[in-house]
């Protein structure tokens, strides 16, 4: 049998329901309100004590090839589209026609957006390309890693180099500018409109607009989020399971007993040896040779590359790096 140490919604809502109420089960309303009040309150202490290794995965976002289906006729601004149905991202788009680039201000149907160009007249019957310029990103990304280069897969490679980040004012610039397709060589990350229901979010916008589909690695860093029965596992759960768990008793606590207790003495015990823990599985190995390449090389390897040291985090002047 697996035994999985993990911490889950239903495990602190019976430890947090035990330490609170003295029951396991059946509690009413009001109850859970206050557990998940002490759940929530023990995950941002968690949190935001660290730079969190775990909240920086890898993710893979593919970008949109232009769409090309059908043709147009462009009176005033208003696009109609013959033989082919406008993409529901088409109001984000830039459509190239006769040489021209346009913006697009709205999607009205699916064969009729509207520029925000209104003086563009185009004939019918003309071949027109719709790009994407911008990618919308998971509700749970947050920002972008240090490490923020984005990279290809080996087989798409072609020694092109990975698409690294820029300011949004040089991208916005640059599409101004030179609204042309090709592979994309920068990019920014862009807060659209905030949404009181669901919050922010944001998208990756590339320049050039992509003019093929091209899978990218993205280093993201996570959002947190609160868990539910649902949603059972909070981020890091399998890593800080015991942490997580003295974190919301504490939170219980100063919740309700209004004071620190035993859980707060055992959660300020935990987390500095998570910390630590975290920073020896994250941290690199070497910092590479401290002398000359090649000054001790022999004909057979070179022994600068068979030294390794765990480093930890470095300082200077009393600054973490």
């Amino acid at each position: 049998m697996t035994v999985t140490y993990a911490t889950s919604y239903l495990g602190l809502l019976e430890r947090i329901g035990q330490f609170l109420f003295g029951v396991r089960t059946g509690y009413t309303g009001d109850q859970i309100a206050n557990i998940e009040d002490c759940m929530r309150d023990g995950l941002c202490d968690v949190y935001s004590a660290h730079d969190w290794s775990f909240f920086k995965p890898v993710e893979d976002i593919t970008t949109t090839a232009p769409y090309d289906t059908g043709t147009i006729t462009i009176v005033s601004g208003v696009v109609t589209l013959a033989g082919g149905t406008f993409p529901s991202w088409a109001a984000d788009g830039i459509l190239k026609a006769d040489d021209g680039y346009y913006s697009v201000a709205s999607r009205d149907g699916d064969d009729q957006i509207t520029l925000d160009d209104t003086s563009v007249d185009v004939d019918a019957g003309t071949s027109y390309e719709l790009g994407r310029p911008e990618i919308p990103l998971d509700a749970a990304f947050e920002d972008m890693a240090p490490d923020s280069d984005l990279t290809y897969y080996p087989d798409q490679n072609d020694l092109y180099p990975p698409v690294r980040q820029r300011h949004d004012r040089a991208i916005r610039t640059w599409q101004q500018n030179d609204p042309y397709y090709d592979r994309p060589i920068y990019y920014s990350v862009r807060t659209v409109q905030f949404d009181p229901t669901t919050g922010s979010r944001k998208r990756l916008a590339l320049y050039p607009t992509p003019d093929a589909a091209y899978v990218l690695r993205v280093p993201m860093i996570l959002r947190p989020t609160m868990i539910d029965e649902t949603n059972l596992y909070p981020v890091g759960g399998e890593t800080l399971s015991p942490v997580i768990t003295e974190a919301c008793l504490a939170a219980a606590e100063r919740n309700f007993d209004e004071q620190d207790g035993r859980h707060t003495t055992r959660f300020q015990e935990l987390l500095p040896l998570a910390i630590r823990a975290d920073q020896e599985r994250s941290s690199p190995t070497s910092l590479g040779p401290d002398s000359p390449r090649g000054e001790r090389r022999t004909d057979l390897y070179d022994p600068d590359y068979l030294r390794a040291s765990r480093i930890g985090t470095l300082t200077l002047d009393g600054v973490d790096l």
